[in-house]
C-alpha cells in the first residue's frame, strides 16, 4: 500500500479556493489542451493541466443509472453508489477473510428470511419473527469486522475535500478534490474501490439509509411522490424512465447482495467509465498512475438499451388527492440529447420557464399571481432516451392546480402559435454562453462537464459545440419544433389537489 503522508495546511487552504485559469476570450482553445487516452480495459481518461494552484479535481462518471434497471432491482444503481466508499479488501476491515465468512452467513440468513417472506399471506408469522431475528444477528456479526468510513477518512486526512457521489436515471458519478502531490494516492484509492469492490454493510445500508431516503424523498414528500414517482410512472410506458431512481420499496426490501454484485459486474466495466482530471497534474503522470491502478477494472462490452419508448397516442392525466399544497406537472415527449433538435428543446424550455424574465414566471407569478413558482426544463427525468420537456408549477394560495394548468397551457399554445421574438432568442443565446463559461471556472466544474458530456453524448468535444448549436437555432426552428411537440396527444398532466377534510 502507498505510504500515507500528512498534507500541509497550505495545501488544504489552496484546495478549498483553487480554480481553473480560464479566460473567457480563449475558452474555445481549451479543447486543444485536453489530453485523452484509453486503457486496454476501455476506461477513458480526460486530462486538463492547470498549474495555477497545487490542487486537482476529478469526476468519475459511470454510464449507468436507474434507466438501466429492470423490475425486481429498481433502486440498485443508487444503492451501489452508497456502497462505493465502504472500502476494499484492504480498506475498511480488520480481517477480510473472517469478514467474508460473516457476510456469507449474512447472505444465507437473508435468503432464508426472503424465502419465507415470499410466501405472502401463507407465511408463518412465528417463523418470520425467528428468521428476522437470526438475520439481525448475522448483520451484527458481520459488522464487527468493519472499520467505518476508513476510506473517507484517508481522503480527508490527506487534504481531500468534497468527497461525494450521486445517481440519476442515466449516470452515477463520484468526485472530490485533492492536493496535487496526492495524485498517486487518489489513483490508488479510486482504482482499487472499483476493481476491489467489497459490498460490506450491504443490508445495513439498504435497510437503513437507502430505505429511509426513499421515505423522506417519496413516501413522506407530497412533491416527491407526485414528481419522482407518479408522474414518471404515468408518462413512460416502456423505457427505464418509468420508475424513479430511488426505486420501489418492495425491491429495496427484497434485493440481495448477489443482485448488486451481478449488476455491478455488468455495468461497472471499462467502456462505461469516464474519468476527468483537472488541475495541477501532468497528463503523463495521470496516464502512468492510471495504468498502474485502474487496469484491474474489468473490461467488457456494454449492452445497449434496445427498448424504445413508443409514440404517445393520447393525453395521459392523473389527479392525486393529498393533504398538501397543490402542485402541477405538465410534460411533452421529446427526443434525447443526441437528437438534432435537442438545442431547440433547450431554447423553448428557457424562453417558456427559466428565470424571472421567462414567459411562465412573468405571467403566472408576476402578472396574474396564480403561482409562487413556475419553471420548465428539457430532459426530465433523463437525457439519453426519449424524455420530457416538463413544466412544474406551484399554485399560489387559494389557486387550484386546474386553474394554473389553464394558464400554463395557454402560454404553451401561444408559443406554438406565434413563435418567439428575436429578443427572446438573443437572450437565450447570451445566457447559454454565460452558463457555459461559468461551468469552466473551477476544476470541479470542468471535470464534471467533460466527463458527463462524454458519458451522455459519446464525445466530450460536444461540450464546446453546444453553444454553437444553440447559436444556430432560428425562430423557424422554434416554431417547427413547438408545433411538433406541443400537441394534446403528446401531453402528460399530473396534479395534486388539496384533500378535502
Amino acid at each position: 500500500m502507498l505510504k500515507l503522508l500528512r498534507p500541509t495546511a497550505l495545501a488544504v487552504v489552496i484546495l478549498l479556493v483553487g480554480v481553473c485559469n480560464l479566460p473567457a476570450q480563449t475558452y474555445l482553445d481549451l479543447q486543444n489542451k485536453i489530453e485523452e487516452f484509453t486503457l486496454d480495459n476501455g476506461m477513458r481518461f480526460l486530462v486538463y493541466e492547470d498549474h495555477s494552484v497545487p490542487v486537482f479535481s476529478f469526476t468519475t462518471v459511470v454510464s449507468v443509472g436507474s434507466s438501466d434497471e429492470i423490475r425486481g432491482i429498481t433502486g440498485i444503481s443508487h444503492l451501489l453508489e452508497h456502497m462505493a466508499f465502504k472500502g476494499t479488501s484492504l480498506i475498511g476491515t480488520t480481517d477480510i477473510k473472517q469478514e467474508r465468512r460473516a457476510m456469507d452467513a449474512e447472505d444465507q440468513a437473508f435468503a432464508a428470511l426472503l424465502a419465507e417472506r415470499s410466501k405472502g399471506h401463507l407465511a408463518d408469522p412465528g417463523r418470520l419473527t425467528e428468521l428476522a431475528a437470526a438475520f439481525e444477528s448475522a448483520k451484527v456479526a458481520a459488522r464487527q469486522f468493519v472499520v467505518s468510513n476508513q476510506y473517507g477518512e484517508i481522503v480527508e486526512k490527506h487534504g481531500g475535500v468534497g468527497l461525494n457521489a450521486s445517481t440519476w436515471t442515466d449516470f452515477t458519478q463520484y468526485y472530490y478534490s485533492m492536493p496535487s502531490n496526492r495524485l498517486e494516492l487518489w489513483a490508488y484509492l479510486e482504482g482499487s474501490r472499483m476493481a476491489d469492490l467489497v459490498l460490506r454493510e450491504y443490508y445495513t445500508e439498504k435497510d437503513g439509509p437507502v430505505t429511509e431516503e426513499r421515505r423522506m424523498r417519496v413516501d413522506n414528500s407530497p412533491m416527491g411522490r407526485l414528481f419522482m414517482e407518479e408522474f414518471q410512472n404515468l408518462a413512460f410506458q416502456a423505457n427505464g424512465y418509468r420508475h424513479s431512481t430511488i426505486g420501489y420499496l418492495s425491491d429495496l426490501q427484497n434485493m440481495n447482495r448477489q443482485d448488486a454484485l451481478d449488476y455491478y459486474r455488468k455495468h461497472y466495466i471499462g467502456p462505461n467509465i469516464t474519468v476527468a482530471v483537472v488541475g495541477d497534474v501532468t497528463a503523463q503522470d495521470v496516464r502512468r498512475f492510471a495504468r498502474q491502478y485502474f487496469s484491474k477494472v474489468p473490461g467488457g462490452t456494454p449492452q445497449p438499451v434496445l427498448t424504445q419508448e413508443p409514440d404517445q397516442l393520447g393525453e395521459k392525466r392523473l389527479v392525486l388527492q393529498q393533504d398538501a399544497q397543490p402542485l402541477l406537472l405538465v410534460g411533452y415527449k421529446i427526443e434525447g440529447i443526441n437528437h438534432p433538435d435537442w438545442p431547440v428543446y433547450q431554447v423553448i424550455a428557457d424562453i417558456l420557464g427559466q428565470g424571472r424574465t421567462s414567459r411562465l414566471y412573468t405571467e403566472a407569478v408576476k402578472n396574474q399571481q396564480k403561482a409562487v413558482q413556475c419553471v420548465s426544463f428539457a430532459g426530465y427525468p433523463g437525457v439519453r432516451q426519449r424524455t420530457l420537456l416538463a413544466v412544474l408549477g406551484v399554485p399560489a394560495k387559494d389557486v387550484t392546480a386546474t386553474e394554473l394548468e389553464t394558464l400554463v397551457l395557454g402560454q404553451i399554445q401561444k408559443l406554438a402559435d406565434d413563435g418567439v421574438t428575436e429578443e427572446e432568442l438573443a437572450g437565450v443565446k447570451q445566457r447559454s454562453r454565460a452558463d457555459f463559461l461559468r461551468g469552466l471556472t473551477s476544476n470541479r466544474g470542468l471535470a464534471g462537464q467533460l466527463s458527463m458530456t462524454q458519458a451522455m453524448t459519446g464525445d466530450w468535444r460536444n461540450i464546446f459545440r453546444e453553444v454553437e448549436r444553440i447559436e444556430a437555432v432560428t425562430r423557424e426552428d422554434v416554431r417547427r419544433v413547438a408545433a411538433e411537440i406541443f400537441q394534446e396527444r403528446n401531453r402528460t398532466v399530473a396534479m395534486s389537489e388539496k384533500q378535502e377534510a
